[in-house]
């Protein structure tokens, strides 16, 4: 697996930058009582030498694992499955709304990197992670993937992603069911249907981690004088004077918009983190993320 990262040549993801990753967890307080075994400790009875149940082997799985009396009954590689050890189902939906194609560096790029870092520290700790977008009116998905080996794979789903999308993000995700575990959403969040998705996320037994992605420009705006602006998704154009004052009440309808996000988290007991795209990827991981108690 190390030659296999190593060699991987990807504009997404620095080899080097992997292996400082696989001492952190997402920090979750995901309870399963259903599951596979793993990496992740569950508040469940038992001890982890307690025997539950079988599942069938995945490249990637522990060896050490393997039930090879089963195997010799079956001519098939099983599992087994403790009471205490459970490994989670990590969904990550990742926006590539036509929005996120803006900034310097852009929004999408700074979106598909957590995508793919967070995906492999899941894969390191032994859960199981589904990276779901939006492309060709539908919510597609990389399928479930488990194990280390099935990072590559990843990677090259989300270097084919491209974010022009015009539809709303939020709508589709809405439009499956999902498995109880981790969901974590990475967008710019413009959308009125934020609190809906999060809602239904919350109705599917999720426990939900929101990461907030914005150009610093959005987030604190330095412009002034006469500019014409383009919604990117619906191509309407306006023109406006920036003057101080329009930098003002810019500033408090954000906050506004803040609060209103940050209310929704709060009802449905999500972790949120604000993050700019002025930050290096390594701050906001090892940073931001941390701080927000996301990542451990």
């Amino acid at each position: 697996m190390k030659g296999m990262i190593d060699s991987m040549k990807s504009n997404l993801v620095n080899s080097n930058f992997l292996k400082k990753l696989e001492n952190l967890k997402l920090n979750s307080n995901v309870i399963l009582n259903k599951g596979y075994s793993g990496a992740r400790k569950s508040k469940s009875k038992g001890s982890s030498v307690e025997f539950s149940d079988f599942r069938e082997y995945v490249p990637g799985d522990d060896f050490r694992k393997i039930d090879w009396n089963a195997y010799a009954r079956f001519e098939k590689l099983f599992i087994k499955l403790f009471m205490e050890e459970r490994e989670v189902l990590v969904n990550i939906f990742l926006d590539t709304s036509k929005s996120m194609d803006f900034g310097e560096p852009k929004k999408s790029l700074i979106a598909k990197q957590l995508a793919l870092y967070i995906g492999y520290l899941s894969l390191s700790n032994m859960d199981r992670v589904n990276i779901y977008m939006y492309n060709d009116n539908a919510l597609n998905d990389t399928g479930v993937l488990s194990g280390k080996k099935t990072f590559p794979m990843m990677v090259n789903h989300i270097e084919n992603v491209s974010s022009d999308n015009k539809n709303d993000f939020f709508n589709y995700i809405k439009s499956r069911p999902y498995k109880k575990g981790i969901s974590i959403v990475i967008s710019d969040i413009f959308t009125k249907n934020f609190g809906e998705a999060v809602k239904y996320l919350s109705y599917m037994n999720q426990n939900i981690i929101v990461i907030h992605t914005l150009r610093k420009e959005e987030i604190s705006p330095q412009v002034t004088g006469d500019m014409r602006f383009i919604d990117s998704e619906t191509d309407e154009a306006k023109d406006i004077s920036i003057t101080s004052s329009i930098l003002d009440a810019y500033q408090n309808t954000f906050k506004d918009y803040l609060a209103e996000i940050k209310e929704v988290c709060r009802k449905y007991g999500c972790m949120y983190a604000l993050i700019s795209n002025e930050a290096p990827i390594e701050s906001i991981i090892f940073d931001s993320l941390i701080k927000a108690g996301i990542l451990r």
